[in-house]
């Protein structure tokens, strides 16, 4: 998993026809330090990059271009550029990798 440390980086990987998964998380949030291991066994299963991305310094360009309102939020982002929120609870590993096949 790769982290992307500027709104600059994400609007290029929006704009790169490449599709990628990018988690909005917060180092503070009891919920993302609980994912962690998570997201590194779904990297290391899927075909597609993904990234992680820190949204508490950024709420205002998460909010426009991330579709997050909380943390974690997990979208898949389209070769055409477009973001697609993950909406269920259920985040275990096979759940959130048959979101991300189902819209790459």
């Amino acid at each position: 998993m790769q982290a992307l440390a500027s709104p600059d980086e994400v609007t290029a990987l929006k704009g790169s026809g490449k599709e990628a998964m990018v988690v909005v998380y917060a180092p503070w949030c009891q919920f993302c330090q609980a994912m962690e291991t998570e997201y590194g066994k779904l990297a290391e299963s899927l075909d597609v990059p993904v990234y992680k991305f820190r949204g508490d310094e950024e709420r205002d360009f998460v909010s426009a271009n991330l579709n997050t309102e909380s943390f974690p939020t997990v979208n898949v982002i389209t070769s055409d550029g477009k973001v697609v929120k993950y909406d269920s609870e259920e985040r275990s590993v096979e759940a959130l990798k048959a979101f991300v096949e189902a819209n790459v």
